[in-house]
Parts: structure tokens; sequence; C-alpha cells
């Protein structure tokens, strides 16, 4: 070319202005996709923190039932019974099935401390105590039995219902349990009820930091976890000292680090997503819900959150720049090439190139690409091809994380079938589609008998491979559109839908009852497996989820005493 001529002075122009667009595609490109992938990947920390509630919440109802459990002990209430005991019945034995009884939940749960089995009389007397010292359990003499009743865990639980606990606030325990003391905990207790009379309580103490790193054990790495009261004091924080301040003379609340969160205080919102610095300056993104905790009427609640740096958040954006630097080089070597050339053959594939970098920063998929070319326009395409293919593979790689999450709020870990939420949520749609329709739903609720046999004698590997076949079975057994869930333990329950007519229900409930006939095998050793089976109709039976379940449930009760198949009286 000339110099000075007008093919040098408009190359360079070409050349100028194709590198200027490419660099602002580029810087576009990558501030829309980094805005992107934060956007989506605080969704993920959002949605992660509810997932972590729901399973936090789950963990609190299992030591529920453990306290209520031990609560309808016989033992315990025979104890606790005001000296009207049978001639011959000894004292001394009922407190020595409680002890065997406490040990053995302690023995199972690493992260209990201790319990209590505490009488209503006496102020609160203590009759049976068995505490965790170190690395073996020790039951307290009777010597050293003290008075409890001023405890809001006594005298709270002494107001409960039967069947209702109550839950206290987390603190630094300053008990007298040597392996606890100083330790952050909380106690959950249950009312012993006899015959409509109150007689005492179970206390059952549990440390915080095991529980809830046990509620985590299932999160990816790299959270940092928070939790703080109803009234903003740190429960947890990835810095110890900035919890339990109020136990020391102090006040840290969340609020001094996370302003916004005194909305979920307030309860002017249930969760949010907010940034903050931590003690190091870096840079956070922290996502909180509120959590209700205990009675209803106490409206007592948790702050549960979730935290990632920005630098863990954003941590695809350097790569992703640098693959943007990569291809507005190539752009203007390609540039280079079209204002040497000067040909509508170069000048038209850059047009698609700039279009397919908007697009990215749209969150489309680009299409049409001249790929397929072998100049270097081609390899400009098949850059911004490879660019794209790995942003959304990292989009790809975070639903499947969230989906993840999901199925394990949902599925029963053990036999991947729905779990009690899913079944009631699912139940309360066969319901609405039973009352469109005018056909009968029944609710079969389905009980293992003697599970207890099995997982004692043969073991709890043994009892798992059990439930799973089992939950095989009801499956394989199931017509189309019908639904088998595990509420828990040996309970499953199966939803039939469309039925005709109320004796419907029979044959389906006898063909489930064929099913335990065969033995289960596991390695080679025949476990014969009975089941008790209670059947509840809708709309006949109850007109909602719960009394459909619950009458479900009181008829299986029956069938374990008369048989293993039965159904509400009409």
């Amino acid at each position: 070319m000339k110099p000075g001529g007008i093919a040098l002075r408009l190359s360079l122009l070409l050349v100028a202005f194709s590198a200027f667009a490419a660099g602002l595609a580029s810087h576009y490109t990558f501030v829309s996709s980094r805005a992107m992938m934060t956007e989506r990947a605080e969704r993920y920390l959002l949605s992660t923190t509810e997932v972590l509630a729901r399973h936090l919440h789950s963990s609190l109802q299992s030591v529920s039932r453990d306290a209520l459990g031990l609560a309808a002990h016989a033992a315990a209430r025979a104890l606790l019974e005001d000296g009207r005991m049978a001639p011959g019945h000894s004292q001394q034995a009922d407190r020595e099935a409680m002890a065997q009884a406490f040990e053995a939940l302690l023995a199972a749960h690493p992260g209990y401390l201790q319990l209590r089995l505490i009488t209503a009389r006496e102020h609160g007397l203590e009759q049976v105590r068995v505490l965790r010292e170190g690395e073996f359990l020790q039951r307290a003499p009777e010597r050293d039995m003290r008075e409890k009743g001023h405890f809001p865990y006594v005298f709270e639980a002494l107001a409960q219902p039967a069947g209702q606990v109550y839950l206290s606030e987390f603190a630094v325990n300053h008990d007298e349990a040597p392996g606890a003391n100083d330790m952050p905990s909380f106690t959950v207790s249950a009312p012993v009820v006899s015959q409509g009379r109150t007689l005492g309580v179970v206390a059952l103490q549990v440390a915080a930091r095991p529980f809830l790193q046990d509620v985590m054990s299932n999160l990816p790495g790299g959270f940092q976890l928070y939790m703080s009261n109803r009234w903003g004091d740190w429960l947890m924080h990835p810095d110890a000292s900035q919890t339990f301040g109020f136990d020391r003379g102090q006040r840290i609340f969340i609020q001094d680090t996370f302003p916004e969160a005194q909305g979920l205080i307030s309860g002017r919102v249930q969760s949010l997503v907010t940034r903050a610095s931590d003690a190091y300056g870096e840079p956070l993104a922290a996502a909180f819900v509120r959590l209700p905790v205990g009675a209803e009427v106490e409206q007592r609640f948790l702050v549960l959150g979730l935290a990632q740096t920005l630098s863990v958040i954003e941590g695809d954006a350097p790569v992703l720049g640098r693959s943007i630097v990569q291809v507005l080089l190539l752009v203007c070597l390609a540039a280079l090439l079209m204002a040497v050339l000067v040909s509508r053959v170069v000048t038209e594939p850059l047009k698609a190139m700039v279009a397919a970098t908007r697009s990215m920063g749209k969150g489309q998929r680009v299409m049409g690409l001249p790929v397929e070319r072998q100049d270097e326009i081609g390899e400009l395409a098949r850059g911004f091809q490879h660019m794209e293919e790995q942003v959304w593979l990292q989009m790809a790689q975070l639903r499947s994380r969230h989906n993840a999450m999901d199925h394990l709020a949902h599925h029963d870990p053990l036999t991947s079938l729905p779990n009690r939420r899913m079944v009631e949520a699912r139940l309360a749609e066969a319901l609405d589609r039973a009352d469109r329709s005018g056909l009968v739903c029944a609710v079969l609720f389905v009980d293992l008998d003697h599970f207890k046999n099995i997982n004692d004698g043969l073991g709890h590997e043994v009892g798992d491979a059990v439930l799973r076949a089992v939950a095989q079975r009801l499956s394989d057994d199931l017509r189309a559109g019908d639904l088998v869930g595990r509420m828990g333990g040996d309970e499953f329950v199966v939803v039939c839908e469309g039925l005709h007519g109320e004796a419907d229900a029979d044959p389906i409930a006898a063909k489930l009852q064929a099913q335990f006939q065969q033995p289960v095998l596991h390695q080679g050793l025949p476990i014969q497996v009975r089941a008790s089976v209670g059947i509840s109709l809708y709309p006949r039976d109850g007109h909602d989820v719960r009394s459909l379940l619950a009458d479900a449930d009181a008829a299986m009760y029956r069938a374990k005493q008369s048989g293993r198949l039965s159904r509400p009286a009409a």
C-alpha cells in the first residue's frame, strides 16, 4: 500500500474502528456475563440457605422425636407416678430402665450431652440423669440429684400438651456436666403425661456446634455459617469470639455486620441476600433466612445465614476475562486482515461476531457463527463458541447443584422415595384432583411389624437394606399415577387416586400385603418382613391431608392389634 494513500488510511481506520468495536463488545460481554454469573450465584446461595434451614428444622424435629419417645417410655411414667405402683413393682427397676434408655440414645448421638428425667413435684427434682463425660457416659448418683423447677426447660415443658416439646434458647451451658461446661448448647424437653396428668419432663441437652456441623455436612465447601437468635446476638460465626457475647456481658449483633438483617429481626422480610466485609476486609455475599422455632404462640425464631467471599462467587470471572482478551486479540488480527483485503466477505462475518457478543451479554445462545471457515474469522468464531460453551457449562453446573440440594430436601436419602414434606404436598394435589373428578382417593399407611427386632438383632446395616427392599417392592407394585413415600423410620405411605368406590382400595391393600409373603434376601440370608396396613379414604374419613394421614395411622395401629389390614369405620 502507498504511504499516505487512501488505502493505507482506510486500512488504519478500519483497524482502529474494528479494534474499538471489538473492545467495546468484549467489555460489555465481560461485564454482563460477570453480573449474570454473580446474580445466579447469589440466587444459588439463597436457595442453599433455604435448603439448609429446612434441614435444620428437620434435624430439630428429629431431636424432638427422640425426647418425645423417651417421655412416652413406660418406665418414665411409672417412676414419676406418685408412689402408686403395683405390688412387687420395683422403682429401682424403672430407674435402671430409664438410665439404660438414656445411655442408648446418648451413645447413638455423640452431639447429645445429657438426659434428665425430672419430676413435677419436689421443685422439679431430678430422678434420673445420664451425662456425657468426655468419651464416656456417666450416671449421676441419687445423692447428686438437684432441683430444676426454676429452669424454663422444666416449667415451660410442664405447660406443654402431650406430644409437644419445648425448645430452649441457644446459650452457653454453665451446668454441672463436666464435658459440657461453657459449651454452647440447647435443650429440648418433653412432658411425661399419664391419664391426662403431667408427671414431669424429659430434658435432652444438645451441643450446638456438633449439631450444626452435622446439619452442614452435606453442603459443598467454601461456605461460612452464621446464626443469630431473635434479638440478633451471634450464636454461630466464623470468628468464635463473636458468639454468645451476652454470656460475657457484651452484645454483638448481626445488625452490626449486616445492617439489612434488621428486616429479618423485625419480621419485615423472611429472607434476603446482602453484601458486607469480613474481619479481614474481604467482600462477602451472604444470604439469610428467618427460621421459626419452638411453639407458634411464642413467635421465636433463629436467623440462619450462609456467606461466600466474592472472590469465590466470581471465581470464574478472571478466566472469562482472559478468554475475552484472547478473543479481542483475535478480533484485532482479523480486523487487520479485513483492512488489507477491504473485502465484503470479511466485513460481514465481523458484524456477525459483534452480534454474537451482544447475544452472549443478554444470556442468549449464539447461533450462526462461521466456525467452518479455515481463516482467522473461523478461528475467532470457534474461540467465541468455546467461551460460550464454558459459560453455559458453568451455569449448568450451578443448576445441577441446586437441583441436587432440592432433591435432598424432598426425598428420603436412604430409599430415594419422596419424604414426608413431598408426600403431604402431592397428597394435597391429589385431593384437589379428587374434588374435581368426584373420584375417591385412598391413603394406605404401611408400618413394618417388629422392625426394631431386625435392627437390634441383625444390625442397622441389615435394617437399612430391608427398608430399601421394601421401598422397591412397594414402588414396583404401584399403579400408574400412584405415589409411595417414606414418612420416617419403618413407616411408608401409599396414595392411590382415581378409585371408583371405597371397595377398590381393599384389593390394592391386599396386593401390598402379598408383597410381604416372600422374605427379603440380604447377602443370601432370608429375612421375613411383615407389615400392618391402615386405610383412610377421601372424602369419607377426612377432608384434608392431616386428618387423612392421622386416620390412616390410627387404622394401622388397630391393624397391628387385630390383624394387618384395617380401615376407619364408615
